[in-house]
């Protein structure tokens, strides 16, 4: 006769939506804006995001997306403007030409004479009547980065409910760390190519970015994984010889260039980069190259338990910021969810006793759609067009990727609230975050994460 275990499994509890606002201080308890964080700036905070596109008919984005700005670069080498219809011809652009972060760099100074001449007053939107690749879907990453930074809470959703066959106007109050900046997207392709890329930053750089967000890596064969370049055979580094394509003299120097031009710009304005999900030595390329001379910021990401998250990099990173979590289960370290339906204790070491693993996520904006990314188990009418549920306009969002939006956002409020002079340069708007910063209680005294008020309160506080 067979006899029937019954295992006790511990039910997740409700978490706060917002609870990463809430540890670095940006919201209090009661999600009341903290002391000090209204806007004082008539002209607001211009965010420069270089990842996908977003989902600009999103609610809470809707008001957040400089729509005349918004550049694809997916479509065009030189760019078309994503919301512009195909004809409409380009009105005068506010463009900060006098910069000088092409010095040094002739491949790149001849790719900002012919951008600037795309730019010029008069020009296409669209060029050669090619469609930005702008698509909700292709926007899950860019608008979940966007809902962080800068989403706006607000009333206008209409939502179907369980057993209602007509729309009903619900609130959606959501909110990003700085809802009054303003988020330009920069979209571009994820092949290699270094082009691309030297445009964006350039377009960064004209429209004069309060900051600059990159939420990726950017696959440069020679310094994705700095490690693998020390390592030379017949004069090529391993990084080269496992290229999935040859490395030109022309592709080369773009690549190099493109290098010197993220730290060129970030010395005018802080860039703000992903740190790495998979415990990346030094961190992704170009949070690698951030460092006390530059206005790089590498992000790492600590979960809501107050742990550096078992993926993020450690090394080489400027702060830390709230993300979610990875089980890991290596001879380094053991992170498992005590939590999870299928959990076992057997075989597990008595090191996971320290209970780091927290099983909380970041909630963001998400591509608005019946379903979303998480499926509903409620049964109803699913409508033709529109939403079905309060949940389909959000996700849960996690790694450096989050980790970084976030830190991007409270660049952005420092500036909205006057707090810190949107005039000032990348180095001192990056020393400016340091002072803001405390540091990790449950990790080495290096390890800091930004806060507002001066302290931090995770939201997962069991043991």
């Amino acid at each position: 006769m067979q006899k029937h275990v019954e295992i006790a499994q511990e039910v997740y509890t409700d978490y706060d939506a917002l609870w990463h606002l809430v540890t670095m201080g940006v919201l209090d308890s009661d999600h009341a804006p903290s002391s000090g964080t209204s806007a004082q700036t008539t002209k607001p905070i211009r965010v420069a995001m270089i990842d996908t596109s977003v989902a600009v008919d999103h609610p809470n984005l809707k008001d957040a997306i400089n729509h005349d700005l918004s550049l694809d670069l997916f479509s065009n080498r030189l760019g078309a403007f994503s919301y512009h219809d195909p004809d409409d011809k380009l009105g005068a652009i506010d463009l900060n030409t006098a910069t000088g972060v092409t010095a040094g760099l002739p491949r790149t100074a001849a790719i900002l004479s012919e951008f600037i001449d795309r730019l010029s007053h008069g020009s296409r939107s669209w060029v050669d009547g090619v469609q930005p690749t702008v698509s909700p879907a292709f926007s899950s990453h860019g608008t979940a980065i966007a809902g962080l930074i800068g989403g706006r809470a607000t009333v206008e959703s209409e939502v179907y409910g369980a057993s209602a066959v007509q729309p009903s106007q619900i609130p959606l109050p959501y909110r990003g760390v700085d809802p009054n900046c303003e988020i330009v997207p920069i979209s571009t392709n994820f092949d290699i190519d270094p082009e691309s890329l030297i445009v964006a930053f350039l377009y960064a750089e004209l429209i004069d970015a309060d900051v600059v967000v990159l939420p990726r890596t950017i696959p440069d064969p020679t310094r994705m994984y700095p490690e693998l370049s020390q390592i030379k055979i017949d004069g090529k580094s391993l990084m080269e010889l496992t290229s999935p394509e040859e490395l030109t003299h022309e592709m080369s120097e773009l690549w190099n260039e493109l290098a010197e031009l993220i730290i060129n710009v970030s010395i005018n304005r802080p860039v703000v980069c992903a740190g790495g999900n998979s415990n990346e030595l030094y961190g992704i390329y170009p949070a690698n190259l951030a460092d006390d001379n530059n206005g790089i910021i590498s992000v790492g990401s600590v979960n809501a338990k107050g742990y550096i998250s078992s993926y993020s990099s450690h090394q080489n990173v400027t702060v830390f910021a709230p993300s979610d979590d990875a089980e890991a289960f290596s001879s380094a370290e053991v992170r498992l969810d005590e939590q999870r339906h299928s959990y076992s204790s057997v075989g597990v070491p008595p090191i996971n006793s320290n209970r780091k693993f927290s099983h909380f996520d970041i909630i963001s904006t998400d591509v608005p759609g019946v379903h979303g990314y998480s499926r509903s188990p409620f049964q109803g009418t699913v409508p033709d067009a529109g939403i079905r549920e309060f949940g389909s306009y959000y996700c849960r969002f996690g790694g450096t990727s989050a980790a970084s939006a976030l830190v991007g956002g409270f660049l952005a409020l420092g500036q909205s609230s006057g707090a810190l002079c949107r005039e000032s340069d990348g180095i001192a708007k990056k020393t400016w975050l340091l002072s803001k910063c405390v540091p990790l209680a449950n990790e080495a005294p290096d390890r800091v994460i930004p806060s507002w008020t001066g302290s931090v309160a995770f939201a997962d506080s069991r043991g």
